[in-house]
């Protein structure tokens, strides 16, 4: 499969040594092994037939890049919602976020919200209140819970730690500002629409 890689910047693995060397023989044979691992990478991701097992086969930092890259063939495999998430997810939580706010924003709001949906557990209540703890005191975050325990777990573990008891915030929802209900992580997020996020009113516990 024919991938767009422009602007892929760590297509080698992250333990090939991006330095030089003084010695012209030991650079030659350094620039030789980046390019034949770099070759060896790319087929292997042009081995893949399913978008998001390809994008997977890259370095981290240029997950983001390669979704948007490639968007419209994620979309014909409908495939783009999963790697929404599951990119989200490996950098997110209820508790702890990760990458541009922007960018997650962006992603989100280009989805197939039924398709998203259906990628989680269904949403159990008509309304309810969620809530997220910051250490940061960033309240308008896309992931929430349900879970109060969770919450104090969270604030008690920080406590512990010596880092702070973080900021506790809870706001109302209705099923229709769910984007997806993500049950199977332990802290039942429920990553909530960008647009109602910015515009709801937000509790400070």
């Amino acid at each position: 499969m024919k991938w767009n890689f422009k602007d892929i910047v760590f297509l080698y693995p992250p333990d090939v040594f991006m330095g030089s060397f003084d010695n012209a023989k030991m650079q030659a044979r350094h620039d030789e092994l980046k390019l034949h691992k770099l070759i060896m990478l790319q087929q292997a991701v042009e081995s893949e037939e399913d978008p998001l097992d390809a994008m997977m086969k890259l370095h981290r930092l240029d997950h983001i890049r390669f979704l948007k890259n490639n968007s419209q063939a994620f979309r014909d495999a409908e495939r783009f919602e999963a790697a929404v998430i599951k990119l989200y997810t490996m950098t997110n939580s209820p508790f702890l976020s990760g990458g541009d706010p922007a960018v997650w924003n962006e992603l989100f709001e280009s989805c197939n919200r039924e398709i998203l949906y259906s990628l989680g557990a269904p949403f159990p209540f008509e309304s309810a209140t969620v809530y997220r703890i910051s250490i940061t005191g960033i309240e308008k975050g896309l992931s929430w819970t349900l879970s109060r325990k969770k919450i104090r777990s969270f604030e008690e573990r920080w406590q512990e730690q010596g880092i702070g008891r973080g900021t506790i915030y809870a706001l109302e929802t209705t099923r229709k500002n769910v984007l997806v209900y993500l049950k199977d992580r332990q802290e039942e997020e429920v990553i909530l629409d960008p647009q109602f996020i910015k515009m709801t009113a937000i509790l400070e516990l």
